[in-house]
């Protein structure tokens, strides 16, 4: 099984791209990715991507580095279960520029189409925050995801001195969707969700993270949704698989989510599974850095019905810097200093 590539990929490409050719000869475009055809998998891709950060922000980025990150891989996204989109309207901001891209349709469901305010820490740009589901309309066509029942409450500890005490979260961030899709191409139901729990400021305890990842497993077949050939469920959960980044201390959450570790819950980590299991590369997948530490607390699960794994495979976390190296090969320029997220995104093929 192959580790999760890195870095050095993404360079290769842009040093390829720019390297000195004879006197006015002109360089070659890069291969940007195509639509996937093939019947026994999806390209899925999961992020929190922060409000679309970009330059201008009281909390910079440029967020196109990963849409230029993934036109640069072998296959468009199929779906993309993404989390901290401000509403409808940064939804339809996203699907619109997707579009422009990808060269083709992409649609999308939003737990909250206008969220009321609160979380963040950088003011107005990230005040509005939900979550969605997004997928390839070519391929793609929803099946379900109506209001009320398409979303679920994430649980928080109110109470400091009584943090087994979970119950429903009140931010609107914290509300999770799914969306019942049918695969024109495999003739075959996904059911795909998105969700982002609690920080541990606010009340994100241990035992509300062993309940939030009960509530999760218990959602994707719930309301209709259970029907499915293959679950996808990806998102920030603000809590770490293990409490040394990669080494095999397991926090109780994420050992009931993975399957490949007896979880009772019986979903695939798609970069445990690239790594298997290895602890120096699950520690070098980190997706965020907080305090100075680099922590695992986004993730892309699978599972099919009845408890079984799925196959997954070429699984990613894409570094900052491959999402600059691919800006730059795309675009000619990039702001280099400007990362797409606080958070690395994750991509993997998962097999029916």
């Amino acid at each position: 099984m192959g580790r999760v590539r890195t870095v050095a990929a993404g360079l290769l490409v842009a040093l390829a791209l720019t390297a000195p050719g004879p006197a006015g000869a002109a360089q070659a475009a890069p291969a940007e990715a195509v639509a996937n055809n093939d019947p026994d998998f999806l390209q899925v891709y999961d992020g929190n991507l922060e409000n679309l950060p970009i330059s201008t922000e009281n909390c910079p980025g440029d967020w196109h580095d990963l849409m230029y990150y993934m036109r640069l891989q072998d296959y468009r996204p199929d779906v993309l279960i993404a989390q901290q989109i401000g509403g409808q309207k940064q939804l339809t901001t996203l699907l619109t520029r997707m579009e422009e891209h990808f060269g083709e349709r992409y649609e999308g469901v939003v737990a909250e189409a206008n969220p009321a305010p609160g979380g963040g820490v950088c003011g107005s740009d990230k005040t509005y925050q939900s979550n969605v589901v997004i997928w390839r309309a070519d391929r793609l066509e929803l099946l379900l995801s109506q209001s009320p029942d398409n979303r679920w409450q994430a649980q928080y500890a109110p109470d400091p001195d009584a943090p087994a005490t979970c119950v429903n979260n009140n931010q609107a961030r914290t509300k999770g969707v799914k969306a019942l899709l049918y695969d024109r191409v495999a003739e075959r139901q996904v059911t795909a969700a998105s969700f982002h729990w609690p920080t541990q400021g606010h009340g994100g305890t241990a035992a509300c993270a062993d309940s939030n990842a009960r509530e999760t497993h218990d959602e994707l077949t719930e309301d209709g949704y259970g029907v499915a050939d293959l679950y996808l469920v990806g998102g920030d959960t603000n809590r770490a698989a293990s409490t040394t980044n990669g080494q095999d201390d397991w926090t109780s959450w994420y050992r009931s989510m993975n399957g490949d570790l007896g979880g009772a819950y019986g979903f695939r980590d798609v970069v445990y599974a690239e790594c298997a299991g290895a602890p120096a590369c699950l520690a070098d997948q980190w997706t965020i850095i907080t305090s100075g530490n680099e922590r695992r607390i986004d993730f892309l699960f699978a599972r099919k019905p009845g408890g079984a794994l799925p196959v997954t495979s070429h699984a990613v976390v894409p570094t900052f810097d491959e999402g600059d190296a691919a800006d730059l090969a795309l675009t000619g320029t990039d702001n280099e200093h400007l990362d797409y997220s606080d958070h690395r995104a994750i991509g993997a093929r998962v097999h029916y």
